[in-house]
């Protein structure tokens, strides 16, 4: 078992009382390891990529006389983002890759009773056309950012090669979702072979191979999707489930 995952045991037996959130600053309810350490194809050069949950006291939230951020920011060696407790339940709902992440990504740094129920009930949360169309039109943006990228002379291939894993990785993902009714963090063989390939070693040469893998991938997304099991979220469960978070 890993460092992380035994962190992970251990916290979730040792917080035990209800979190209250103080007035000001928000409390974090979770945070987890996402990116390419998460999909096993980071390098030695590789930054961390942090992903959490926060929650505001409900006074502030209610307040007109406040604005409180949905999202909290830091860039450096450490990318790390937080967001929104409601928020973040509104976005798992349009089926947002990089926001489910959060639900199932293994490596958990930190976490609280009420991420622990929401994970729990991850299903809740799933809205299956939604998450397909989100995986979709995100492989879309990154096949435009690469093409751009691609367009340029001299342009950088690190940033081609960023988006191309993207595209597949997030497709991937989609259809051994729709497959499996797990959402698989770790990129699995012949996969993961590949797209450190892509990653480490970019040339143009790759571009035809990388072109029949999205046609490839586009085709896998929607034979799964069609036999696939149809999840709505219980949109019920959640309001209760916030009310319960922020009182």
């Amino acid at each position: 078992m890993s460092t992380l995952l035994s962190h992970y045991k251990w916290l979730k037996g040792t917080f035990s009382v209800k979190i209250e959130p103080k007035e000001g600053d928000p409390t974090l309810l979770t945070r987890v390891v996402v990116g390419s350490r998460l999909h096993g194809l980071a390098t030695e050069s590789s930054d961390w990529d942090l992903r959490g949950i926060h929650i505001h006291a409900l006074k502030d939230v209610l307040s007109p006389f406040k604005t409180i951020k949905n999202t909290s920011w830091i860039e450096g060696d450490t990318d790390n983002t937080t967001y929104e407790l409601a928020d973040f339940c509104k976005q798992a709902t349009h089926g947002n890759a990089t926001i489910l992440e959060v639900f199932f990504s293994n490596q958990v740094e930190e976490t609280t009773p009420i991420a622990d129920e929401m994970r729990a009930n991850w299903r809740k949360f799933i809205d299956t056309d939604r998450f397909v169309m989100a995986s979709k039109g995100y492989a879309h943006n990154q096949l435009t950012k690469m093409e751009l990228f691609e367009s340029v002379p001299e342009s950088s291939g690190d940033r081609s090669a960023k988006f191309a894993v993207a595209y597949c990785r997030v497709m991937w993902q989609c259809a051994e979702f729709l497959r499996t009714g797990e959402f698989k963090c770790q990129i699995e063989e012949p996969w993961k072979s590949f797209l450190f390939e892509v990653k480490t070693n970019w040339s143009k040469r790759l571009v035809p191979a990388l072109t029949t893998t999205f046609s490839s991938l586009q085709d896998d997304v929607a034979r799964e999707w069609e036999r696939a099991e149809k999840m709505t979220p219980d949109i019920d469960w959640i309001e209760d489930f916030l009310v319960r978070s922020y009182r």
